[in-house]
């Protein structure tokens, strides 16, 4: 009589130890949506987090202005997130919306995004603004190219590893579609400026 338990002793264990790892992990997934540490007490990056998720990360990592790259797709409807703003007003946190943008040149050799960029550096320059964190709906694809920007900005890296990262938390080469690539690749960095200017 004694092996049965003995066998289901083991089985509870080894679902025990296996079982609780995955179900935090898939809870920490939902809530904390590709949540990563970009530099840490400046710029966190994920993608949309539940209000759980949120309040999670604000408190954790003393989240003090969120940047979303989210907007609505229907003309006068309201933004998907819009409860961030309000959650933010609450706490008394800085709540920014840049609206996406084409990354390539319109028919006056003007890129749109440029805009997105300029604004989301000067948030990232102010330290009063930190810990910023940034997001769009999965974390990946927007939020990655203005991580690959601050990336090149403020800590000096050249364009292929701040695309490889982009690449490690998800982005697919196939992806890299409305010229962010070239954009990335003809960005200019503040100090490559200054340096040759």
């Amino acid at each position: 009589m004694r092996k049965p338990w003995r066998g289901f002793l083991v089985a509870a264990v080894a679902a025990l130890l296996v079982g609780v790892p995955l179900v935090y992990s898939a809870s920490r997934q939902t809530h904390r949506r590709n949540f990563r540490v970009v530099e840490d007490g400046v710029l966190y990056r994920s993608g949309q987090l539940t209000p759980a998720g949120l309040d999670a990360v604000i408190q954790d990592y003393g989240i003090k202005t969120i940047v979303t790259l989210r907007t609505n797709r229907d003309p006068g409807g309201p933004n998907p997130d819009a409860w961030e703003e309000d959650v933010c007003a609450a706490r008394g946190l800085t709540h920014l919306r840049l609206i996406p943008k084409v990354w390539g040149a319109d028919e006056k050799g003007e890129v749109p995004a440029d805009a997105n960029v300029r604004r989301f550096v000067e948030v990232i320059d102010n330290p009063k603004n930190h810990p910023v964190l940034v997001h769009c709906f999965a974390g990946i694809h927007r939020t990655g190219t203005l991580v690959a920007v601050f990336r090149m900005e403020r800590q000096r890296w050249p364009v292929d590893r701040a695309i490889a990262e982009m690449e490690f938390c998800g982005f697919d080469p196939e992806d890299m579609h409305e010229h962010i690539a070239g954009y990335l690749r003809s960005y200019r960095p503040r100090w490559q400026r200054d340096d040759t200017e």
